[in-house]
Order: structure tokens, then C-alpha cells, then sequence
């Protein structure tokens, strides 16, 4: 296996620009869900233009946990004491922290309840066991899920060979990504659910796929025919998206998000032809970009789970909502406006926090 990543300063430029294009994309998802969800016409200018933004970032969370398959995979782990303090309680403690954020916002400022201090800590531990907090902190869970696996997880995959991989791959996208997509096509069909016992197996499903996947795709070259064919087909799915969930979403009635899932196989496709682009852009990027860029890209990158775990409180109290029956300008400039906002000050906010060491490890675990 070969990698030809270009590092600078222990910075892999590639991965950068991808942790920032996805965090930007998660931003949209949560801002364009609103109005998607708020209407079941989709013949509207304002329904299609979030549909458009929102289709065309659902490469994001694959991507994010490719990036991290690809940068934790390749660590050897010799204490397992020592990996779960640098990497696992660096991520329970923002769970927790901005679990308590976000319970005690959404309950008090958005919610107006009136529940009472031992109240609200009852609920609060319910909802942290459970991930019912708010909706984006599920990503902490899976990610650290998925982390105390890597002790074994990542000995496997670097003992195996390219050929191995490939399978375990082949296999993944068989149960999870296509099996899927037949199911959810038999259900729309025939309003019944597709059980086929031999395809539940649990190695092979999941966001632990797409962990082993960016490490592949890191250390892999692919032959050219296949790399252009999975960028092409990555292309052809962001036009792809939009489309199909319009039709899937009218024949329901109501928004169908059979084509926006993680596991959908225009997701899968997207997360492949992005990463691909940028791995294949890397040297020539590196070599176009001067250090001071570097450096603010770098910086930025470095930020992105810090700005995911704020971002949708900075969400509530400055994004403008978009009305049903917004012009095509309206909707796209009032959604640039929110993208714009949003990032810029979570990024500020971050760095500010970040002033302070302890602050940033109570809050982002030590990242800044």
C-alpha cells in the first residue's frame, strides 16, 4: 500500500480542506432541514434550492468518519489506558459538557419549561444515556463507539493485506450500503419490510465501514479506471440526489430521506468522489497555496469539531428562517447569510474559548 499525501509542518493539506468543506456541509444540512421540513409542497422555488444545498452535502458525516478511520487507523496503540486518555476522554468530556449545554437551552429557552433543578437532572442523565439531548451530539456517540474498537480494530486492519480490505469493503458496501437501498426501494414498492437473515451481519454494518474506508482510500492507490469511475459516479449522484428525492419525497407525499441517509448510495458515492478529488488535488494545492494560508487553513481545520459542537447553538440565535413561498434569490441569499454567520462567528467563538487551556478542555477536549 502507498500514500502520497503531501505533509507539511505534520499537517496533511487534503485532510484539512476536507474536515473544512464537511464541517461547512454540516452547517448547511442543519440550516436547510428546517424549511424542507416545514412543507410537504415540493414544487416550491424555496424547497428546491434547500433540497439542492442539502443534497449536495450529504457527503459530509461519511466523510468526517473517513477522515478519522484514515488518521487513527494508521496509530499503533501500546497503552490502552494511554488511548483512551488521549483519545477517548477527550471526546466524553465535550459529550458531557455540551450535553448539559444544550439540554438546560433547549429546555429552559426554547422549550420554556418549568421544570425544576432535580427534575431537570433526571431527565438530563435519561437523555445523556440515551442520546436524547439534542440531535447533532449523536456523532460523539458513534465516534467514540467506534473508537474502543481501534485498539483491536486498527492491529486488524494493518495486518491485512490490500486485497483483504478490499473485501471486508466489498462486503460492507453489500450489507450496508446496497442491501439498503433494495430494502428501502422494496418498502416504497410494496409497503413491507425486506428481511434477508444472511445479510445481518453486525462486522459488516455501520459507520465502522466508512472508518475503514478512508484508511484505504489514504493509504491506496486505486488504478485509474477505478478511481475515475468512482469520481464519475460521486459526480453524477450530487445531480442525482436532489432529484431523486423529489421523487421519492412526492410519491410519499412527505419529505422522503431515503437518498439524504448516511447509507443511501448517492451519500456513499459523494463521500467517495470527494475524498478521491482531494487526494488527488493535493500535491498540485500544496504546491499553489502559500504558508500563510496554510496556516488558516490548518488553523480552521483544526477548529472543525469544535465549531460542530457549537455551531447549532450560534444556529438558534442568528440564522434567518426562509418563508415557503421565498423567491429563488431570496432563499439562496438568505441561505449563504446563515452558512456565512453561522461558520464565521462558531470559528471566533472557538478560537476565543480557545485562549483559555482549561476552558478548551472542558468544552472541546482540548482541540482548538
Amino acid at each position: 500500500m502507498s500514500n502520497t499525501a503531501h505533509v507539511q509542518n505534520n499537517r496533511i493539506m487534503y485532510i484539512d480542506l476536507l474536515r473544512i468543506l464537511s464541517i461547512v456541509a454540516v452547517i448547511v444540512l442543519h440550516i436547510t432541514a428546517s424549511l424542507l421540513t416545514r412543507t410537504n409542497d415540493f414544487t416550491t422555488t424555496s424547497w428546491w434550492v434547500s433540497n439542492v444545498f442539502n443534497s449536495i452535502c450529504r457527503f459530509a458525516v461519511p466523510v468526517f468518519f473517513m477522515i478519522s478511520g484514515a488518521m487513527i487507523l494508521r496509530i499503533e496503540v501500546k497503552s490502552y489506558k494511554g488511548f483512551y486518555k488521549k483519545r477517548i476522554l477527550p471526546l466524553i468530556i465535550p459529550l458531557l459538557t455540551w450535553s448539559l449545554i444544550y439540554g438546560y437551552y433547549k429546555e429552559y429557552y426554547i422549550l420554556k419549561s418549568q421544570m425544576s433543578a432535580y427534575e431537570f437532572i433526571l431527565d438530563f442523565g435519561r437523555k445523556l444515556v440515551t442520546d436524547g439531548n439534542y440531535v447533532h451530539l449523536w456523532f460523539l456517540y458513534a465516534i467514540i463507539a467506534i473508537y474502543m474498537t481501534v485498539p483491536l480494530i486498527g492491529k486488524l486492519v494493518r495486518s491485512c493485506s490490500e486485497k483483504d480490505l478490499r473485501y471486508f469493503l466489498i462486503l460492507w458496501f453489500i450489507v450496508s450500503i446496497l442491501y439498503r437501498l433494495v430494502s428501502d426501494i422494496f418498502l416504497r414498492l410494496t409497503d413491507q419490510h425486506l428481511y434477508v437473515p444472511s445479510m445481518n451481519i453486525p462486522f459488516f454494518m455501520g459507520n465502522l465501514g466508512y472508518f475503514v474506508l478512508g484508511y484505504y482510500l489514504f493509504n491506496v492507490e486505486l488504478r485509474p479506471i477505478i478511481k475515475h469511475t468512482l469520481f464519475n459516479l460521486g459526480i453524477l449522484s450530487f445531480f442525482l440526489t436532489p432529484i431523486l428525492t423529489y421523487v421519492v419525497s412526492s410519491y410519499g407525499g412527505v419529505l422522503d430521506e431515503m437518498f439524504y441517509g448516511n447509507y443511501s448510495i448517492t451519500s456513499f458515492l459523494m463521500a467517495v468522489g470527494v475524498f478521491l478529488f482531494f487526494k488527488e488535488k493535493d500535491t498540485m494545492i500544496s504546491r499553489k497555496t502559500n504558508y500563510k494560508v496554510k496556516k488558516v487553513i490548518g488553523s480552521v481545520s483544526t477548529a472543525s469539531f469544535s465549531i460542530y459542537l457549537i455551531h447549532l447553538l450560534v444556529d438558534t440565535m442568528v440564522s434567518r428562517d426562509v418563508a415557503i413561498n421565498a423567491t429563488f434569490l431570496e432563499t439562496t441569499l438568505s441561505l449563504l447569510f446563515n452558512i456565512v454567520a453561522i461558520f464565521s462567528i462558531s470559528y471566533i467563538v472557538v478560537k476565543v474559548f480557545n485562549l483559555n487551556r482549561w476552558v478548551t478542555h472542558i468544552l472541546f477536549g482540548g482541540r482548538g
